[in-house]
């Protein structure tokens, strides 16, 4: 290993850095994909989901962040 450097592959759940937006965003899309939704529903699920999404990411970056850290005393 190179001075400075971290090993990533030393803690594999860095890795999934981006997995709260990405579950999120997939979240939004499935349900705002149905073209037959009348417009005004669409406007508010779509408000609903940026309200409930910024909560789901900060949860689950918390959750990730709690499993990174123990996994570092672990080792």
């Amino acid at each position: 290993m190179i001075a400075g450097f971290k090993d990533v592959t030393a803690n594999p759940i860095k890795k999934l850095k981006f997995l709260p937006y990405t579950l999120v965003g997939i979240a939004a899309f499935t349900l705002n994909a149905n073209p037959d939704t009348n417009i005004y529903l669409q406007i508010y699920i779509t408000l609903l989901e940026a309200k409930l999404g910024i909560v789901l990411v900060y949860l689950l970056s918390k959750k990730l962040g709690q499993l990174s850290k123990g996994n570092d005393s672990e080792s």
